[in-house]
């Protein structure tokens, strides 16, 4: 792909993007190293700070427990709790609380009320014995009590006179002054935490509202990125369920060492691209001046100008082996160029001219006036040889008919030779285009030679003979157009193969009828696909000769073409089945005819009708499922539809056709066999496909009356039929002469425009209310 960068640019770019590339990928990998390092430092630091607040409540714990047993054991303490002395309780509690420090100091009953406080704060009764109630009353206990947004760690000692007869709870208070305390002796902030509101806190106010304590905690990739100043982790405090403490690191320090570090690689990254890029301009410059001398040669070689001058200037080695690769690569492309334009007009097999070639030869001719016949001759059976012989010894004999061809030319006069051409346009095809002076002259060319070609031809020990078709247009009579006049040599010789003549000329009108039969498939193709196509299903009688009924109908399609002309059936769905078409035409035909068969069902009419096939239809893989589709979708029986083919189509594939029509049949449809008796059915396919009908064709019916033959082979055609027990069906009886025949000879069932003509739906059904038997 083209760039807009020069060689110099993309140069410095590399270098710069592989040295930019390299310190984001140092960076990132100390990034992750760094904060991996910072986060195992913390967690260090936070599992030594736990354990040495652990310790710490542990000893004062130890503290609590002593001066609550002293308080406890107190004989005039106990006397007074035992007469329920208030006031003696109220000073003793003081005065006890001052000597320990204590910041909290209460006697509870047996039940867990309280009785006294000897605190200094005044906390409302209620708090107080709200917060106590989770102080399990059972022997010393030690406990961290919040009460009214403060935090003790408590005692609880029973009094014993000399059962328990109260208990005293002395506390300390964590205020900021021991939470700063334990800052010092842990090296971390601590904050506590009651029910996601903080209640105390080593920090400042203002730092507090600056610390989101409550939210998760950071992991360790984005410990160098957060903006925050602290890592916060939050733990039991005591074995509290309702108080925790957050434990507080501050990241300060790790953010300034991280953000010298990125400035000091990004100082070196700088200095390095700076000395990079003068590098890189240094080492284009070297590079671009042989690649521009480099460029210029290519240009010159572009432009068809394959001479490659002697090198002048000193190139490295590597430009100078290329610049001598350049050279040979002229003389090769020289050397190849000839061998493409030979290939690109010619024939590989046989060296003559290809169909282009010729084709471009010719227009020139006609163009400068010069008068030519075109001879266009085929091999016949050549495919039949080429199977016999096999593929290299056909293609042998392909090129001996060209090298005859080019002696037979090098022969005649130089005058005619000069403007002769010749050329394979097909597989077996070939064309001589010969200046002409008169058209008289072009058979007696033609005899000559034949008489070249037709020599017998050897492969080793065996001779060949050859047959050969000729076909010829000229531009006198048949046109100036090339491509025009070849395509009318083709068809000349096309009709001499099939014709059986030695020499076919073109006979004027022959083209238009090919052009014509190419214009009806393409509007065939549009009205198979059109919504409002010009095709339409006529529908034809069939007498049941036992009952005299109409129960039977043969549908037959129809088009009239944008001239308003009718064309012949047989014609477009000829032209159907050569173009690849009948599928998709018989797919439409099925369609219309199933929902007029639903339309007629619903209005009361019941008619069995026949549909007619190809072979190409019926060993179409989707045939099967769409008919069976269609079927379904409108409701109707599959005992409803004939499939009618002929006898060429059942001999067709005949294993692959008998299966799918057998399958059919067991599903209900019926199978016939048109146009009985002339194509190259026998008896034994008779016996083997299954059939349910034979219709005798029209050729033994239209003159029954007149000819005896035809009375005997249909009358021991429908014997056979019967005893094969098959239903015969008499096709084209066109006088009552005939019908009468048919009748005596049991026939089945008649068909032909003595009953009726093919009719639309609609006018059948008129022609059906208003039928009188015929019988």
């Amino acid at each position: 792909m083209l760039t807009r960068f020069s060689l110099k640019s993309q140069i410095t770019w590399l270098s710069t993007s592989l040295i930019l590339m390299t310190v984001i990928l140092l960076t990132a990998s100390y990034w992750f190293r760094i904060a991996d390092y910072a986060e195992s430092q913390i967690e260090r630091q936070m599992y030594f700070a736990q354990n040495v607040l652990n310790q710490n409540l542990s000893s004062k714990e130890q503290v609590l427990i002593t001066a609550a047993s002293v308080l406890a054991a107190d004989f005039g303490f106990k006397q007074a709790v035992a007469t329920r002395d208030k006031n003696t309780i109220d000073s003793v509690l003081i005065n006890h609380g001052k000597r320990i420090k204590a910041d909290l100091m209460m006697l509870l009953d047996l039940e867990g009320k309280l009785l006294t406080t000897g605190t200094a704060d005044q906390f409302a009764k209620t708090d107080v014995e709200n917060s106590i109630q989770i102080l399990p009353l059972q022997g010393v206990y030690a406990q961290i009590l919040s009460i009214d947004d403060k935090v003790f760690q408590v005692i609880v000692v029973p009094v014993k006179a000399p059962r328990a007869i109260a208990y005293v709870v002395i506390g300390f208070e964590f205020d900021q002054l021991v939470l700063t305390q334990l800052k010092e002796l842990v090296s971390l902030e601590l904050t506590l935490i009651k029910n996601d509101t903080i209640v105390q806190s080593s920090f400042d106010e203002s730092d507090i509202a600056n610390q989101p304590l409550l939210e998760n905690n950071l992991q360790s990739e984005s410990l160098l990125l957060s903006t925050s100043d602290y890592f916060h982790q939050t733990i039991a405090f005591g074995g509290s369920s309702e108080v925790s403490v957050v434990l507080s690191a501050s990241l300060v320090e790790i953010h300034q060492d991280f953000n010298r570090l990125i400035s000091s690689i990004l100082a070196i990254a700088i200095v390095v691209i700076v000395i990079a890029i003068g590098f890189s301009r240094i080492l284009s410059r070297g590079i671009s001046t042989p690649l521009t001398i480099l460029m210029k040669l290519t240009k010159k070689i572009g432009s068809g100008n394959l001479d490659v001058p002697k090198l002048t200037k000193s190139l490295p080695r590597e430009f100078s082996e290329l610049y001598q690769g350049f050279s040979v690569m002229g003389s090769a492309i020289e050397h190849r160029e000839a061998e493409i334009k030979y290939q690109a007009e010619r024939d590989l097999l046989t060296g003559l001219f290809n169909r282009h070639t010729i084709l471009t030869q010719i227009e020139g001719y006609l163009r400068n006036d010069i008068n030519l016949a075109l001879v266009t001759f085929n091999i016949k059976a050549f495919k039949v040889l080429n199977d016999t012989v096999g593929v290299a010894n056909g293609d042998a004999i392909l090129k001996e008919i060209a090298d005859r061809l080019q002696v037979f030319i090098g022969k005649l006069d130089s005058q005619v030779s000069a403007y002769m051409l010749a050329a394979r346009t097909n597989s077996d095809e070939f064309l001589l285009s010969i200046p002409m002076s008169s058209v008289d002259n072009v058979e007696s060319f033609i005899q000559l030679l034949q008489l070249e070609l037709e020599r017998p031809y050897w492969l080793g020990d065996v001779k060949i003979n050859l047959s050969l078709y000729f076909g010829v247009a000229n531009s006198v009579e048949h046109g100036v157009e090339a491509e025009r006049l070849m395509r009318r040599s083709s068809m000349a010789v096309a009709a001499a193969d099939e014709e059986q003549v030695f020499v076919r000329y073109y006979q004027q009108g022959e083209d238009e009828a090919y052009l014509y039969k190419i214009r009806l498939i393409d509007e065939l193709e549009s009205a198979l696909e059109s919504d409002n196509s010009p095709l339409f299903m006529n529908y034809q009688p069939k007498l049941n000769f036992k009952t005299g009924e109409i129960d039977k109908l043969e549908a037959l399609i129809r088009w009239i073409n944008k001239e308003g002309d009718f064309v012949n059936p047989e014609m477009f769905v000829g032209l159907a089945e050569k173009a690849g078409l009948i599928v998709t035409l018989t797919r439409w035909v099925i369609l219309h005819v199933i929902q007029q068969i639903a339309q007629w069902n619903k209005a009361g009419y019941h008619f069995q009708v026949s549909i007619n096939l190809s072979a190409q239809d019926i060993q179409h893989e989707q045939f099967v499922d769409y008919l069976l589709d269609t079927v379904r979708k409108y409701q109707i029986e599959t005992t409803q539809i004939t499939l009618e083919l002929t006898e060429r189509d059942l001999a067709e594939n005949e294993g692959l056709v008998a299966t799918r029509l057998t399958y059919l049949k067991t599903l209900g449809f019926e199978i016939s066999v048109d146009d009985y008796g002339i194509g190259q059915s026998s008896l034994a396919k008779l016996k083997t496909l299954p059939v349910d009908e034979l219709k005798i064709d029209k050729c033994f019916i239209l003159t029954l009356d007149q000819c005896e033959k035809d009375q005997d082979i249909v009358s021991s055609t429908i014997l056979l039929g019967h005893k094969l027990g098959l239903r015969v069906v008499a096709e084209g009886v066109e006088n009552k002469e005939s019908l009468a025949l048919l009748t005596s000879f049991n026939c089945d069932y008649a068909q032909g425009y003595y009953l009726s003509r093919p009719l639309t739906a609609d006018k059948l059904i008129q022609w059906y209310d208003n039928y009188e038997s015929l019988i």
